[in-house]
């Protein structure tokens, strides 16, 4: 019997120790002579990585298809996704593990800014003025120019002039200008990530939270603004043993012990994170004694 009793009180302790709790003292109590009121709060820190595509019409695009065989965008398209998400514990709403995906911004663009061309295009050659359909074919015979230079380069075809690193100096500078010269028919692309983080209190049996809506048009909008689809946070308890609560006796340790619960991010039916993370308002409080032959360095007020 007392093997068993034995057994039951080890394999109990595992299992308390492999569920990693965490508590914390609550209540009024003395520390190092200051007089203390602590509560056990939970703050969840969301980030949300999103990734904005920009697309800008270039302004011989309707006639890339004409020159090259292929179709170019006659709009200019912006699109918002949501490509990372992660949840952490916050202590003050300043701290919390930041999201791995970090901030940043690929462009796309040989010849000027990301979004906008150039007042005079890079195939302007001369001060007389030229319609667009005129500039267009100039500026695909200079395309084909170049990979003709290119061509030769590579086959030797321009003599041994050119070799080693001017050789890739020279190939490097014409892809450049190949390039500046294609956005002309088929646009400029950024792509831009950024991370928002948003901060949720966590509400004793309060198990979802709008945390924000989400545009496709617009990226992250207001929790007000209908027209995004809603960015959910939801919080699933898990099944915890938590060690025995003592409340006879004089001296007394009462400790709020946190719930390890699945913390999910989603949007729609797309689950974009899950993780476990200690959620102090579905825990427990419990009490311990202060044992009358142990000096304890914090003490209750009286």
């Amino acid at each position: 019997m007392l093997l068993v009793a034995v057994l039951t009180v080890a394999a109990f302790a595992a299992e308390v120790s492999a569920q990693q709790l965490v508590k914390k003292r609550i209540g009024l109590y003395s520390e190092n002579g200051v007089s203390v009121v602590s509560e056990a709060n939970t703050v969840i820190a969301v980030d949300l990585a999103v990734e904005c595509q920009k697309r800008v019409v270039g302004p011989y695009a309707r006639y890339a298809q004409k020159y090259f065989g292929e179709r170019a965008s006659l709009v200019d398209i912006i699109e918002y996704r949501i490509v990372d998400a992660a949840s952490s514990v916050s202590e003050d709403m300043l701290s919390g593990d930041r999201l791995d995906c970090c901030e940043q911004s690929v462009v796309k663009s040989y010849m000027g800014g990301a979004d906008e061309f150039a007042a005079v295009l890079p195939n302007r050659m001369s001060a007389v003025e030229k319609s667009v359909e005129e500039a267009a074919a100039e500026a695909a015979e200079q395309i084909y120019t170049l990979r003709r230079a290119r061509f030769d380069l590579i086959t030797g075809e321009m003599g041994d002039t050119v070799y080693g690193a001017g050789l890739e100096s020279a190939l490097r500078e014409i892809d450049q200008m190949e390039q500046s010269l294609l956005e002309l028919f088929y646009g400029k692309q950024s792509v831009t990530t950024t991370v928002e983080r948003i901060y949720v209190p966590v509400e004793q049996n309060v198990t979802s939270y709008i945390i924000a809506r989400f545009s496709r048009d617009a990226g992250l909008v207001s929790v007000d603004d209908l027209t995004g689809e809603i960015v959910l946070l939801s919080i699933a308890p898990g099944q915890m043993k938590y060690p025995e609560d003592k409340k006879k006796g004089k001296g007394k340790l009462v400790f709020r012990y946190a719930n390890n619960a699945t913390v999910g991010v989603s949007i729609g039916a797309d689950m974009l994170s899950s993780t476990v993370l200690p959620i102090y308002e579905f825990g427990e409080n419990v009490t311990y004694e202060i044992p009358r032959n142990k000096i304890i360095w914090t003490k209750p007020v009286e």
